[in-house]
């Protein structure tokens, strides 16, 4: 069994996630349906939070600190080319010793949320509520699961796809509960070998073609879709599937995109993904929430 406070996480989870997923999150009476893009203005200024694991540190192969960020590095420079006013937050500045905006929530190791068959540090709780009250954001690029997925590999008791969708769903929430007004680009895992394909594809939400068998159960598309359409500022950075090819070359250690190519892939995905949610005048971008969602935080 878990620890007591490691239960309590766990169970204020499954609250979360049955708010979110069962009963939907209820909008207060006054709060403003903005879901609909763009959100962003180029002109910004914005501050851009990357949350997730290590595949957001950017961890090299075998856990080697090669100092570029991972995609974090090249998001930076397509960021600037592109004319973006931004600044990258969070309270971790490792992997980024190139980098010239070092900040991140790239937590290497982390699952969504920990089940007692293969515990884990996780993301869901204390580590997200931190990083939101301390730095603010108004945008996050959020990518995780990857860890979760490996132990499903392993057969882990707990770590099931719909468990593994309904820990992303308790995350967004407790996200929208911090912070409601936030814009949240979310993306599915990228393509790492060590990871069975069809897990990925049922996870992010990705028709395989018919390998793969009926997609049945809620994803992290689904997921993207269902809080749009309460009225968040959420949308999916459908570019990331298939962006990094599924190789030892490009996934030399069969987890991390740090191959020739492989996190510059990843940072064009969320490159299309902040374009296609940003607006060159700023009287067209779609005003945020005034209210808070109307359910209890954990």
């Amino acid at each position: 069994m878990f620890p007591v406070a490691m239960r309590r996480v766990y169970h204020a989870g499954r609250r979360f996630a049955a708010a979110s997923l069962l009963c939907g999150l209820v909008l207060g009476p006054g709060t403003a349906r903005a879901g609909a893009g763009p959100w962003l203005a180029k002109a910004g200024p914005v501050r851009i939070m990357a949350l997730g694991d290590s595949i957001t540190a950017g961890v090299g192969a075998q856990g080697v600190d090669t100092g570029s960020g991972g995609y974090r590095g090249a998001l930076e420079r397509l960021l600037d080319t592109h004319s973006f006013h931004y600044t990258m937050i969070g309270g971790r500045s490792d992997y980024s010793a190139q980098v010239r905006m070092r900040a991140h929530e790239g937590w290497p190791g982390y699952v969504l949320r920990s089940f007692p068959s293969d515990r884990a540090p996780q993301l869901y709780g204390a580590v997200t509520k931190s990083a939101i009250e301390s730095y603010d954001p108004d945008v996050i690029l959020l990518m995780a699961g990857t860890n979760d997925l490996l132990r499903l590999a392993k057969h882990r008791p707990g770590y099931t796809i719909s468990n593994i969708v309904e820990s992303m769903d308790a995350l967004l929430a407790q996200i929208f509960y911090l912070k409601p007004g936030v814009d949240v680009i979310v993306a599915g895992v990228v393509d790492s070998p060590r990871v069975h394909a069809c897990d990925i594809a049922h996870f992010d939400g990705i028709p395989s073609e018919g390998e793969c068998g009926e997609m049945d159960g809620p994803s992290v598309r689904t997921l993207v879709e269902n809080f749009r359409a309460r009225g968040f500022h959420i949308s999916f950075a459908s570019g990331m599937s298939g962006a990094v090819p599924r190789d030892k070359e490009h996934f030399p250690d069969g987890i991390h995109p740090s191959g020739p190519g492989g996190y510059e892939a990843v940072a064009q995905a969320w490159l299309q993904a902040i374009e296609d949610q940003t607006s060159d005048d700023a009287t067209a971008v779609a005003g945020g929430l005034t209210n808070s969602p109307a359910f209890a935080g954990p």
